[in-house]
Order: C-alpha cells, then sequence, then structure tokens
C-alpha cells in the first residue's frame, strides 16, 4: 500500500479515543491500539520532569490493517 492509498484517518481522543474517517464520522472496525507522545526531560529546582515536546500520534486498526502516525484531532 503506498502513501497515497492510506485513507485519510484521524484519532479523536475524547470522549473516548477513536478512529475518524475524513468526512468526520468514527470508523466501523476500528480500535485505537496505542497514543505516543514524544517526550524529553527538563530541569526544575525539584530536580528533572518528564515533558510533552510535540504533538502524539496513534496506532490504529482498522478491519485488518494496521496505520501508525495517525495525527490526533
Amino acid at each position: 500500500m503506498t502513501n497515497s492509498d492510506i485513507p485519510a484517518y484521524r484519532v479523536q481522543l475524547l470522549p473516548a479515543p477513536m478512529v475518524i474517517a475524513a468526512d468526520g464520522l468514527p470508523v466501523e472496525n476500528s480500535h485505537v491500539v496505542e497514543i505516543v507522545f514524544p517526550g524529553d526531560t527538563i530541569d526544575t529546582t525539584l530536580g528533572k520532569v518528564n515533558t510533552i515536546v510535540g504533538p502524539g500520534t496513534a496506532k490504529i486498526i482498522v478491519e485488518d490493517a494496521t496505520y501508525r502516525g495517525i495525527s490526533l484531532c
């Protein structure tokens, strides 16, 4: 499957994580498997603290296909 063949999916977090199609409707037979936020540590007066440094992405399954790097909305 080439990049142009991948449907335009996004992941909506609230009220529960769900896969959303380009038309804004939930995708049947889909599951959000994992959500990842890029992180880093910063130094504070209380020591090192983990922090998010960029937008999150999700790994989803739609029917029998797995997609990674799906944007959150």
